[in-house]
């Protein structure tokens, strides 16, 4: 298959954009407006060489209704962040990692550092994909800053206070106090372990 080019890559994001917003593929002439084309022949040539090249498959007599796109969701992967800097920011990405569920929308992945949640099977070098959310709920894994820190621990929030909880006897759980600066950051979706090879440097 290869990597698209830059021209096959837009028209890849346009429809799965179109298909994750209204839950069906575009149309040839959809596909043409979105992308601010005249001509509705040279889509049909682009869907004709993006199947050729193994990235959609399209059902019936080859109209662009009913694309099935072949390639998986890239998330960034963000590195170390550094204190007060949103853990979201473009200059913090490191790379891409590429799942083939593309249901995970608007996620991202964090490289998990120190064995601290060693309990839960979550290894240090792992990558946590992480949902944004403004609340995870007591009991459950996320990815929070504290002071400035973005740790990943288990959340809990009970009448003796709220805690970070680590998974690993060696660490001690991390009270949350009225005085601290506290930001959920997200919720944990899954872990990969990349067992060969590394990320992408590029989505």
């Amino acid at each position: 298959m290869g990597e698209p080019t830059e021209k096959q890559k837009r028209f890849l994001d346009y429809i799965e954009n179109f298909s994750d917003t209204y839950g069906y593929s575009p149309s040839v002439r959809e596909i043409a407006g979105g992308l601010g084309l005249s001509s509705t022949a040279s889509v049909k040539k682009m869907l004709d060489r993006l199947e050729e090249r193994g990235f959609i498959r399209r059902g019936g007599s080859g109209t662009a209704r009913g694309i099935e796109l072949l390639r998986g969701r890239s998330f960034p992967v963000l590195g170390r962040i550094q204190a007060g800097v949103p853990v979201t920011a473009e200059e913090n990405i490191e790379g891409y990692i590429s799942l083939k569920d593309k249901a995970h929308r608007d996620c991202f992945f964090l490289k998990v550092e120190g064995e601290s949640m060693k309990d839960k099977g979550i290894l240090d070098g792992d990558f946590a994909l992480i949902r944004p959310v403004p609340v995870v709920n007591s009991g459950k894994i996320g990815v929070f800053r504290l002071n400035g820190e973005v740790t990943l621990k288990t959340f809990r929030k009970g009448p003796e206070g709220v805690f970070l909880l680590p998974a690993n006897e060696d660490f001690e759980p991390i009270p949350v106090g009225e005085y601290d600066e506290f930001e959920t950051v997200g919720s944990l979706v899954m872990v990969v372990r990349l067992v060969e090879g590394s990320y992408d440097p590029e989505p």
